[in-house]
């Protein structure tokens, strides 16, 4: 079965609605040539603004921007599905974002990859520029979400495996000598039809909850994730991979890694709105041993 996510990352007017038009080209030549029957039936979806009637408008400040992204993340779950490659030619700058897509992704058995274009903010700048005036952005806007940007790290379990593609290089259609095929599309592609296929896990399925109010829930288990990790840090330094018995019911034992880093009370209460703001609109409601393994992660690839 191929399923699988690309999530497309860059600055504004990057290119990457270019990359994503070149790869959207490449996989369907790779499939309508393909013998193989769970890839020629497989279907492409590239979701982005236009196809989401979402006007750059949209980016000017944070009480607009925030429905765009929630219609981005609705529009990417109802996609997701068994033969289909969804292609996600969004903003995708905020990492919490991307998590939450991954986890998305990962219940539903999805392989997924990351591009990022990387291109120089005065490039984008000029391409902007050059846009008709209704797909361009404001130059205040432009300058916040570059600013704002969070480049996606290989080292991120929502953004690997990781491609970066330079404005410079050449188009992903491009072939290669004597007509071989373009080396970097045909990686995303094999990432995405034969890569490693992580199953889903307590942290990413959902189960039901016996609690009235999720979002009580939630602010518990965070908080106790929080203090367990803190009782343990003030016995000792966390070195290595640390095991924690969360008191959950029943309790849960989570593992994590911090790296010999030490997590501040200010610190951890940020990761935790940050955590909650992504997981209290899913729609999707976990149960707290599954809240508590999420949220440990979360905190571990934070550090990173």
């Amino acid at each position: 079965m191929v399923s699988g996510m690309l999530t497309i990352a860059g600055f504004p007017s990057s290119g990457k609605s270019t990359r994503a038009n070149q790869l959207l080209n490449y996989f369907q030549a790779k499939i309508t040539a393909s013998d193989l029957p769970n890839v020629a039936r497989t279907k492409l979806i590239l979701i982005n603004d236009e196809s989401l009637a979402l006007e750059k408008s949209a980016y000017d400040d944070s009480r607009a921007e925030k429905p765009a992204r929630a219609t981005l993340f609705s529009t990417v779950v109802r996609s997701l599905a068994k033969d289909t490659i969804v292609i996600i030619d969004a903003m995708n700058y905020i990492k919490g974002s991307r998590y939450q897509m991954y986890c998305a992704a990962r219940e539903l058995s999805c392989r997924t990859c990351t591009v990022f274009v990387a291109t120089p903010p005065p490039k984008c700048k000029e391409w902007n520029e050059l846009k008709p005036e209704n797909l361009r952005y404001k130059e205040a806007t432009l300058e916040n979400l570059i600013t704002r940007f969070e480049e996606p790290s290989s080292a991120a379990r929502w953004d690997s495996p990781l491609f970066t593609i330079s404005c410079f290089d050449p188009s992903l259609e491009e072939t290669g000598p004597e007509g071989t095929d373009n080396a970097e599309a045909e990686r995303i592609w094999n990432a995405l039809v034969a890569g490693d296929l992580k199953p889903p896990n307590l942290a990413t399925v959902a189960t039901p909850t016996s609690s009235t109010s999720y979002l009580t829930l939630l602010e518990q288990t965070t908080s106790v994730v929080i203090t367990t990790l803190l009782e343990r840090q003030a016995l000792s330094p966390l070195a290595g991979p640390t095991t924690l018995t969360i008191p959950t019911s029943p309790p849960t034992k989570v593992t994590i890694n911090l790296q010999n880093k030490t997590l501040s009370m200010p610190v951890c209460q940020r990761m935790k709105r940050q955590f909650t703001k992504l997981n209290q609109h899913t729609g999707r409601e976990m149960g707290a041993d599954s809240i508590a393994t999420l949220f440990a992660s979360y905190l571990e690839d934070s550090v990173r």
